[in-house]
């Protein structure tokens, strides 16, 4: 589910968005289990476990639309923000299983994460193959911005 500006963010309640923070905390939680796993599946189990992440992602879409509009209680963004960054931790598994890369976990910036008003550090775990293929769109970012 994406939302979009046809839709009334109003009439989610926390009948909705608990549900979510917990579904997008079971999904993270798995990662490190699910990876040892993924080599061992079939295609019709990691279909199963890919239909799961797009439902997940689509609702974590809507937790960033709705944090974004201030329909979070103080706690539900706090978790909110701790499982975003407990994600960013686990970003090599979720790639591995879901295709989640670098420019996917930027997407939770757009959508809206209290992570972005934190003045604490992240750390993104990142092959140097990734920064190899964003290089030339970071020095082109550089290039715009005067010194």
């Amino acid at each position: 589910m994406n939302v979009n500006d046809n839709w009334h963010l109003s009439v989610f309640t926390d009948d909705h968005i608990e549900p979510y923070l917990l579904n997008y905390k079971l999904l993270i939680q798995d990662l490190p289990e699910l990876a040892d796993m993924w080599p061992d599946m079939d295609d019709f189990e990691h279909h199963h476990y890919q239909m799961m992440f797009m439902q997940t992602w689509g609702t974590r879409s809507t937790l960033g639309a709705l944090y974004r509009a201030g329909q979070l209680t103080p706690e539900q963004e706090t978790e909110l923000a701790t499982l975003d960054d407990e994600l960013i931790q686990h970003l090599d598994e979720a790639n591995f299983c879901y295709g989640l890369d670098l420019q996917s976990i930027a997407q939770l910036f757009t959508w809206g994460t209290p992570l972005a008003q934190s003045d604490e550090i992240i750390y993104i775990p990142i092959r140097p193959r990734t920064l190899s293929e964003i290089a030339p769109a970071l020095a082109a970012i550089g290039e715009k911005v005067p010194a």
